[in-house]
């Protein structure tokens, strides 16, 4: 995750500084739906106390995965429903491009990470 936060905040100042501070603060919160996405995931599979047990494993995945598919849609619903701003071209990219960002950054990080577990990549986080 902390990858995800740092491409959401170079992402964002680099929108800010060429796009102003709207497109910024639109940009940072495309990121930070993906963010609290994978903070939920990432709490059902390796944080959650109760689903440790084997028998619980594959149920805390799927649950985990449907959750972040549903906080994802949620946001994205209450974003576009509740600000009219984010209903106009630029900035609509704008926002699915911070969430992409985040996005394709979580997949690589988890990627690396999975690499780690099975003894192929001994850089440090």
């Amino acid at each position: 995750m902390r990858a995800q936060l740092a491409a959401i905040v170079v992402f964002a100042l680099l929108v800010t500084a060429l796009a102003g501070t709207l497109s910024g603060l639109v940009a940072a919160w495309g990121g930070t739906i993906s963010l609290i996405a994978y903070a939920w995931g990432g709490f059902q599979i390796w944080m959650h106390p109760g689903n440790h047990a084997p028998k619980r494993m594959a149920t805390a995945a799927v649950r985990a995965e449907m959750g972040k598919i549903a906080i994802m849609l949620l946001l994205f619903w209450l974003t576009f429903s509740k600000v009219p701003e984010t209903r106009e071209m630029k900035i609509a990219m704008v926002l699915l491009l911070g969430f992409l960002i985040a996005q394709v950054v979580g997949w690589i990080q988890v990627a690396r990470l999975d690499g780690r577990t099975a003894g192929q990549d001994g850089q440090n986080d």
